[in-house]
């Protein structure tokens, strides 16, 4: 892969700079010595894909705070992996590392954006001041986007974009102009953002330093309409002159366009997985405990990570509620759940996690053989369960888009039914065909969501079925990143 021309700064330049908290390439200490590895990640993938079918100069840049990598980065290991674009990890300590990412990243920022902190506890520090409390880690979270904004400027020519991705960058945008004040730059949030209100839960200096450094991008992207309204009032609230019309914001700065580009599934990674003898095999298991049932029964299924965010506690309370009440349905209904790690060490979700275990303890003794639960990642099995499901059970809090819905949609078999949170990206790709429920945290309403799904009509579930599939078609990952730089090299070629 070819980077361009040289900068000011010496270093060789880019068309596009991609910045994320994840690469798609880490090293791994092997008994022969350093090896690369692939990075999982819904938003790694993404970008990869994208970034692979841009063509011309590309590089992409995340932080890290790996010992292998840097030795990897001296040695020059990262020059020809054939990724179809540079990729360049940049260097952090571990402490920074883990403060920026845990205490500022998830147990700040996520929480808020996802407005998360009514379904969790207070007070795991020990009765300490609360991972934002005492400054340290909004430091750190400071110090890696300063980072990572100094490596991206090393790369810009005048004509080059650089793409924040995600929350975890959402001052770098700030950090890059004070280096190069007319440089074109973009920031794509990933996340929710769930609105003014949930902000509030975060102390004001970290308010005023998200606002300053989002504003601080010629273009910030959403996932759905929904994100990006409740930004506009958030920045109206601040005092910011909003134009939501033209979904714009004037501030000292100049003006930040808000913009809308859905992420879309990767449909021919769909499509390569359903070409193997694994997929094959998992999909006869899940056929299996359906028809061992009986007749007629159905098969229920989720696939998440082990996060609050998800929402799986209450589907878990949602069916258990549905099966006290409807006992003839405990013989009809199977329910598998894929559901993966996430994030262990971060207090609140260890104790998510242990609740989420003890409802499906629970579930299993009061429910024998209705519920199964698979506790680890992998993706084969879990897209197997999606081509299977007759009832897709996705009943987010807040979710930027959640791709598992509309995976689900591509690759099911069955016309099956998606009960869906309506706060979800997904929801304004599928709402028309999904079955909505409008209050995620309303156990009530979800249980009788699913009872309504279970008991749909096959005419009508084929007809729901074709809605959400063909607003699907055709999307692409390139299409969505080329999308943001299309707004951001317009912008760049109106600027004086």
């Amino acid at each position: 892969m070819r980077v361009g021309r040289r900068s000011a700064r010496g270093a060789r330049t880019a068309d596009v700079v991609l910045v994320s908290d994840r690469g798609p390439v880490t090293f791994r200490a092997t008994p022969s010595g350093l090896a690369p590895e692939r990075r999982a990640g819904s938003v790694t993938a993404l970008l990869d894909r994208s970034a692979r079918a841009l063509g011309g100069d590309v590089c992409w840049l995340a932080p890290s705070a790996s010992e292998e990598d840097r030795e990897a980065v001296r040695d020059g290991r990262f020059a020809g992996l054939g990724l179809g674009y540079e990729f360049r990890p940049v260097p952090f300590g571990a402490a920074d590392y883990r403060r920026y990412y845990e205490d500022a990243g998830v147990r700040g920022l996520w929480y808020a954006l996802h407005d998360l902190w009514a379904d969790l506890p207070r007070g795991l520090d020990e009765g300490g001041p609360g991972p934002l409390g005492d400054g340290a880690a909004l430091r750190a979270y400071q110090r890696v986007n300063r980072g990572v904004a100094a490596a991206a400027a090393t790369y810009c020519r005048p004509g080059t974009v650089v793409c924040f991705q995600d929350y975890q960058f959402a001052t770098a945008p700030g950090f890059l102009r004070s280096l190069l004040p007319t440089q074109t730059v973009g920031l794509f949030v990933h996340a929710a953002f769930a609105g003014p209100a949930s902000l509030a839960g975060l102390p004001g200096a970290a308010r005023g330093l998200l606002l300053r450094g989002m504003l601080a991008a010629d273009v910030l992207g959403f996932q759905c309409e929904r994100w990006a309204d409740s930004f506009l009032r958030f920045a109206g609230e601040a005092g910011h002159e909003v134009d939501t019309v033209s979904g714009a914001v004037r501030h000292a700065g100049g003006r930040t366009l808000v913009r809308r580009y859905p992420a879309p599934p990767d449909q021919e990674y769909l499509s390569g997985v359903f070409g193997t003898a694994e997929a094959d095999r998992w999909s006869e298991t899940f056929r299996r405990l359906r028809e061992g049932a009986g007749a007629g029964a159905r098969l229920l299924v989720r696939v998440d990570r082990l996060d609050p965010a998800k929402n799986v506690l209450r589907g878990f309370e949602a069916l258990a509620l549905l099966l006290a009440e409807r006992p003839e349905l405990r013989h009809g209904v199977r329910f598998v759940c894929c559901l993966t790690p996430s994030r262990p060490a971060v207090p609140e979700y260890a104790w998510y996690a242990a609740r989420v275990r003890e409802a499906v303890a629970a579930i299993q003794r009061d429910f024998p053989g209705v519920l199964t639960v698979y506790w680890d990642e992998d993706r084969v099995r879990a897209m197997a369960a999606l081509r299977e499901y007759d009832v897709l059970l996705v009943n987010s809090v807040h979710d930027g888009m959640n791709l598992v819905a509309q995976e689900g949609v591509l690759v099911n078999g069955r016309e099956g039914v998606v009960v869906l949170s309506a706060r979800t990206g997904s929801a304004e790709r599928l709402g028309a065909g999904a079955v909505v429920v409008d209050d995620p945290r309303d156990v009530r309403a979800t249980a009788a969501a699913l009872g309504q799904a279970l008991a749909m009509p096959p005419a009508e579930r084929a007809a729901r079925a074709r809605r959400m599939r063909e607003p699907l078609l055709t999307t692409s990952p390139e299409s969505w990143l080329r999308a943001q730089l299309a707004d951001l090299t317009e912008v760049r070629d109106l600027r004086p």
